[in-house]
C-alpha cells in the first residue's frame, strides 16, 4: 500500500481539516451583524431578538402591597402593644385600595396584592388571628415588615430589565409589559435560504425510481430553522448539473443573508458545490475535524453567507446545531450563551479514532440523583431513526479513543443547541 493511501486510510478525515474552535472563530470573523431593525407589538415579539436595551420607567411594585391574605397593622401603635387587640375599620382590594391611614387601635383587612396603609408596617395572615365581630386578636411573635411586598422589591425604576441581544421568551413579555412598554424595538428577520443536492433525491409525495432517495434533509433543515427567529425559502432539490446549481446560487444570493445546502461538497464526480463556489463566491474552509459532519463547506456566495452542509441526515444536523446556529446568532446580534453540559455514567462501551471531536447520539436519564447514558447503537451518519430515539449528545473530545462502561462521560441534551 503506498503512504498517500495509509495516511488517508488512518486519518479517515483529511489531516488539514481544521477543530471546531477555529471553524467556529472563522465564522464569527467572516459574518457582519444586521443592522436593520424594526419595532413590533410586545404580542408579536416572541422569540425576537431586542435590539435595545430595555430600562423600567416605574417601580415595580409601585406601591406597598400585601403578599398575602390578612390584617395590616402599625407595631408601634401603643394600643397593639399594650392588649394585641384591634378594631377592623376597612377592608383594602386588589384594585379597590383602602387608602386612609391606621389610627390607634385600628387593623385593615388586606387582599393579597393590595395597597396597604402607608403607616401600616406588617401583614399577619388571616388564620393567625381570632376574630369576633370587628375585633382582631393577633399572635406574639410578629416580626417588622412581615409579609409586606416593598415599592421596587422586584424591579426598580431605570432598572435594566431586558440587555441587547436577547431572545425574548415568555417570562421577558411579562416583565415587559408589566412596566407598561406596549411596543419593542427587534433585530430584524434574517432571510434563510436552504436547497439539497443529488440526481438520486426525490420530493416527498413522488413516487421513488430503483436507486432514487426521498429528500429528507429539506424537512430537517425546515424543522430546524423553524425554531429560530428568521424568515425561511425552500429552493427545493437541484440535480448533479453545474449550470442549475450555479444559478440557483446565485439567485439564492439576491434574495437571501444566507444559504444553506445539503450534499456536493465531498470529493465524488458529481460533487460540484465547492467547484461552482470557487466560481462564483469563496470557500473560507471546507474540513472539520468531527464526526459526523467533517465534509462541510463555509464561504460566501456574492454578498450572502454560505454553507454547505454533508449529505447525511444526522451529518446535516450535528453541523447546523453547532456551526450555522452560531452564524444565525452572530448575524442577529444575539448574546451568547456557553451550551449546557452535564456528566453522566455511560452504561455502554464507545470507542472512536483519536484526532477529532465526536457526537454520538444516545439517550439519558436520571436516577436517585444521578445521570446515566446509553448509546442509541450504531452511529453512522445516514441513520436518521437513531438520531430520532435519542435526547442527547455524548461529547468525546479529539484525545479519546475509549470509553469503558461505567466511565463518566460529557453529555449535551437536545434541550439545548450544541
Amino acid at each position: 500500500m503506498n503512504e498517500k493511501l495509509k495516511n488517508t486510510c488512518i486519518n479517515e478525515f483529511d489531516p488539514s481539516a481544521i477543530s471546531t474552535e477555529n471553524a467556529l472563530k472563522r465564522i464569527s470573523r467572516l459574518i457582519k451583524p444586521i443592522h436593520a431593525n424594526e419595532v413590533v407589538s410586545l404580542k408579536n415579539s416572541i422569540n425576537r431578538i431586542s435590539a435595545e436595551n430595555i430600562k423600567s420607567t416605574i417601580n415595580i411594585p409601585s406601591f406597598k402591597n400585601s403578599a398575602m391574605d390578612g390584617y395590616a397593622i402599625n407595631l408601634n401603635d401603643s394600643v397593639f402593644k399594650k392588649q394585641r387587640i384591634l378594631k377592623e375599620v376597612g377592608i383594602s382590594y386588589a384594585g379597590k385600595p383602602y387608602i386612609k391611614k391606621l389610627n390607634k387601635g385600628e387593623t385593615v383587612r388586606v387582599m393579597t396584592g393590595a395597597l396597604i396603609p402607608n403607616n401600616a408596617n406588617a401583614v399577619i395572615m388571616q388564620e393567625m388571628v381570632k376574630k369576633i365581630e370587628n375585633q382582631i386578636t393577633f399572635p406574639k411573635n410578629i416580626k417588622l415588615h412581615q409579609n409586606i411586598r416593598d415599592i421596587g422589591e422586584d424591579i426598580k425604576k431605570s432598572e435594566t430589565i431586558i440587555q441587547k441581544g436577547r431572545r425574548l421568551n415568555y417570562a421577558d413579555l411579562g416583565i415587559i409589559s408589566s412596566v407598561g412598554k406596549k411596543y419593542i424595538k427587534v433585530v430584524k428577520k434574517p432571510k434563510i435560504g436552504f436547497l439539497s443536492t443529488g440526481d438520486e433525491l426525490v420530493t416527498v409525495g413522488k413516487k421513488l425510481k430503483n436507486g432514487q432517495l426521498y429528500d429528507s434533509n429539506r424537512y430537517v433543515l425546515h424543522g430546524l430553522l423553524s425554531q429560530l427567529p428568521i424568515n425561511i425559502k425552500d429552493y427545493g432539490v437541484v440535480k448533479d448539473n453545474k449550470i442549475n446549481l450555479e444559478k440557483k446560487l446565485l439567485l439564492a444570493s439576491k434574495e437571501c443573508n444566507l444559504i444553506i445546502t445539503t450534499g456536493g461538497v465531498s470529493v465524488g464526480d458529481a460533487d460540484y458545490v465547492r467547484e461552482i463556489l470557487h466560481k462564483i463566491g469563496k470557500i473560507n474552509f471546507w474540513k472539520i475535524s468531527i464526526k459526523p459532519g467533517r465534509p462541510l463547506a463555509f464561504g460566501k456566495v456574492k454578498n450572502s453567507i454560505f454553507f454547505g452542509l454533508p449529505g447525511n441526515p444526522v451529518s446535516v444536523v450535528v453541523t447546523f446545531q453547532l456551526f450555522v446556529i452560531a452564524a444565525i446568532k452572530k448575524m442577529m446580534k444575539q448574546s451568547h450563551r456557553d451550551k449546557f453540559t452535564i456528566k453522566a455514567q455511560t452504561k455502554s462501551k464507545l470507542s472512536k479514532k483519536k484526532g477529532r471531536v465526536e457526537f454520538q447520539r444516545a439517550i439519558f436519564n436520571q436516577k436517585n440523583g444521578n445521570f446515566y447514558v446509553q448509546s442509541t447503537g450504531s452511529q453512522g451518519s445516514n441513520l436518521l431513526k437513531s438520531l430520532s430515539q435519542a435526547n442527547c449528545y455524548i461529547k468525546l473530545d479529539e484525545n479519546i479513543d475509549v470509553v469503558n462502561a461505567g466511565d463518566i462521560v460529557e453529555i449535551i441534551p437536545f434541550s439545548t443547541s450544541i
